[in-house]
């Protein structure tokens, strides 16, 4: 049973470290996807590069949408952390964790690697192969402590089935999480390989809205997945989704997982529901302390250890 555990941290690697982790034909794409990028924003105090560095941008219309990284309004402002921990510093991340009283975090691409919904499926997939690649690279050193969150394409099944079985037995790999276009339904045949590999590998699915199209609400999966039977055919499969309200998720269970951060805990979150895993916004919004103490004076003690303890350990197959 592991200790406290987030799952919402983040990395925004710069996609200069991408293309070096890249296959040699995905470094032959690599002037497709040069000619979208931008230099980034420093962003002093928040473990940034201390230089400008090239990320992959997300339109405008996406970039106003509400984040799935559960930030509030009332959060405190951003403190100092470690240079490089959103792109090649892990220690600085770990030690961070340690002042926090964090065991493990789990981690995933941050906002820009969300444009990958406008290249072709191909080319996003090869995209997603460099950034799993970097990210298990990253977490390598610490991989009780960082937990890598693999990145998967919907309109390439197959090739996100491969790259579950390829990677499953990176000791760092914790959970995934799925990219869906508009013109794609999970409950198609062509996903019961991923579905397969995904149970063979004991892997989670932490669904990110922000990574797919608008119509792949939680709601909408939960019901493709339910009606597809996908759920009754693969009885260990997992799913976590960031939610706004439990209400999304009508009749939770052991295998259904709410994601909440510590705003949400303080609100109607709270009462009756089943499974809730904490996130925290590190380290856009400061250290985890003052998430963490909000997380424990909401939920009060047996309950917080419920929240932070022991529903990750079943998200993670840990209990």
């Amino acid at each position: 049973m592991p200790g406290i555990v987030d799952v919402g941290g983040w990395v925004a690697p710069a996609m200069e470290l991408i293309y070096e982790q890249g296959t040699p034909a995905f470094r032959g794409q690599w002037p497709k996807i040069e000619s979208l990028l931008e230099l980034a924003a420093l962003r002093p105090a928040q473990g940034d590069w201390s230089h400008p560095a090239l990320e992959l941008p997300v339109e405008p219309s996406r970039r106003a949408r509400p984040d799935a990284w559960g930030a509030s309004a009332d959060a405190a402002p951003p403190a100092l952390v470690a240079p490089g921990v959103l792109h090649d510093n892990p220690t600085g991340r770990v030690a961070a964790l340690d002042e926090a009283g964090v065991t493990l975090q789990l981690i995933s691409p941050g906002p820009s690697i969300d444009a990958v919904l406008g290249l072709p499926s191909n080319l996003g997939a090869g995209v997603f192969g460099a950034y799993n690649r970097y990210i298990t690279a990253y977490c390598r050193a610490h991989p009780t402590r960082l937990g890598a969150v693999l990145q998967l394409h919907g309109s390439e099944p197959r090739w996100s089935a491969h790259e579950v079985s390829e990677l499953r037995d990176e000791p760092s790999v914790r959970a995934v999480s799925v990219c869906l276009p508009v013109r794609i339904s999970p409950e198609e045949g062509n996903f019961d390989p991923l579905w397969d590999a995904l149970e063979e590998a004991d892997l989670p699915l932490l669904h990110r809205p922000a990574l797919c199209a608008r119509i792949w609400s939680p709601r909408r999966l939960l019901a493709y997945l339910r009606g597809a039977g996908v759920l009754d055919r693969h009885p260990r499969l997992r799913v976590a989704f960031f939610a706004a309200s439990p209400g999304e998720l009508p009749d939770p269970s052991s295998r259904l997982f709410v994601v909440a951060s510590a705003a949400a805990l303080r609100g109607d979150l709270v009462p009756g529901t089943a499974s809730l895993l904490w996130t925290s916004d590190y380290p856009l919004r400061g250290s985890l302390g003052p998430e963490l103490e909000a997380a424990r004076r909401a939920l009060g003690p047996e309950r917080a250890d419920e929240v932070l303890v022991a529903a990750p350990g079943r998200f993670l197959g840990l209990a």
